[in-house]
């Protein structure tokens, strides 16, 4: 691969989730992140959990995955393999810097219960195209070609890392903090290239 595209190449794991181990890590993870991939390999997931930016792990923790379980529960076991799962979120290099990651992965094997078993996925670094909020998560189907198709869409959900960004508009947010800073509706329109009467809108709308 030509020096140029080795920022963005993907990182490959396969996770058992009985042991909490990874059996598999590329190491294209050193180039994303700046680790080596045996690191992980050994400390499994309560080191991968470490590093996650608080926020985002508890959001993962309390909102994305009991998310997650509920779907497979209405996905027979054996077509668990057939359905990818993608979220986004923060976690931390190895430099200290926090990295905005997309994840894609599907549960290659579940018990008769549906309780994932083992996860496949790939992690690309999205620090260009993504902002903190909202945190996304999307569930496709595969067709039986293997190809994506628009109406496969299972699941779509947004999610906040705080409850006021669930609220207020990123305008409206903007528009707070303009008004927190005791600007008039008028000094806020100038600032925001925007008519005074859309400033008076948005805050009767807050």
């Amino acid at each position: 691969t030509h020096a140029v595209f080795n920022h963005s190449i993907p990182w490959v794991y396969l996770l058992d989730y009985t042991s909490g181990k990874y059996l598999l890590i590329s190491k294209s993870m050193k180039l994303m992140l700046g680790y080596d991939p045996d690191y992980f390999m050994k400390g499994g997931l309560e080191l991968v959990f470490d590093n996650y930016e608080r926020n985002h792990f508890r959001l993962f923790n309390e909102s994305i995955f009991p998310d997650r379980l509920e779907v497979l529960k209405k996905i027979p076991p054996a077509e668990h393999a057939n359905h990818i799962f993608t979220y986004n979120f923060h976690y931390r290099s190895k430099s200290g810097d926090f990295v905005n990651l997309l994840q894609r992965n599907c549960f290659v094997k579940s018990d008769e219960q549906g309780n994932p078993l083992l996860s496949f996925g790939v992690i690309t670094n999205i620090n260009h195209y993504k902002t903190d909020n909202p945190v996304m998560q999307v569930v496709e189907k595969i067709s039986p070609d293997g190809m994506f198709d628009s109406s496969n869409l299972v699941f779509k959900k947004a999610y906040y890392l705080n409850k006021e960004d669930a609220l207020f508009t990123k305008r409206e947010m903007e528009l707070l903090r303009w008004v927190a800073d005791g600007l008039t509706s008028k000094e806020i329109a100038d600032r925001l290239y925007i008519s005074e009467f859309t400033v008076v809108a948005h805050k009767r709308n807050m």
